[in-house]
């Protein structure tokens, strides 16, 4: 099937289909993809990106919005399941996986949240979801556990996945470890 040009999609179109180009540059080469190699693999100009969707920093900001909504879905999500230390368990090595692998997933949060308020509220959310499992789960933790040392293993996740294919697992296999009762 062929990819529609650039002139025939609607805006709407036009700013998922950079928000997909965009996700999948970052994710494997970083936040130093310059746009118009990013215009390139969108099919548009870079004057065409910057009118329908902004900023390579807006394109940033929405694709951290994005990333901080699915986690507050996936953390909501477990926070329903019947066994609240397994749910937490497969919370957090389904997001030390994401980590390992998505140059974006962490690294630039604190730079977004920062600059846009809109991502600073997504980002709140999705700390807010995480304590609220954590939370949860109080009963298998020790007293001094908190959301917070899991925060730590998220923004270590790509290191560690680095390291090693296995490391991000393995680093939130041992801070899950040292947390629980």
């Amino acid at each position: 099937m062929a990819i529609p040009p650039w002139s025939e999609l609607t805006l709407e179109e036009k700013r998922a289909r950079t928000l997909a180009a965009a996700d999948d540059l970052f994710a494997r080469e970083g936040l130093d993809v310059a746009m118009p190699r990013l215009a390139s693999a969108v099919g548009a100009g870079v004057g065409s990106i910057y009118r329908q969707v902004g900023a390579k920093e807006d394109v940033i900001d929405a694709l951290v919005i994005e990333r901080a909504r699915a986690l507050v879905r996936r953390f909501e999500a477990a926070s329903r399941e019947p066994d609240a230390w397994a749910a937490l368990e497969r919370a957090t090595y389904e997001t030390a996986q994401d980590g390992a692998t998505d140059f974006l997933s962490q690294t630039a949060w604190d730079d977004a949240a920062q600059r846009r308020p809109a991502v600073a509220e997504a980002r709140q959310a999705a700390t807010d979801a995480l304590e609220t499992l954590v939370e949860r789960a109080r009963p298998f933790l020790r007293d001094d556990a908190t959301h917070e040392d899991l925060r730590l293993v998220f923004k270590s996740t790509r290191e560690a996945g680095q390291l090693d294919p296995a490391g991000a697992r393995r680093l939130a296999e041992l801070v899950l470890r040292g947390m629980r009762r």
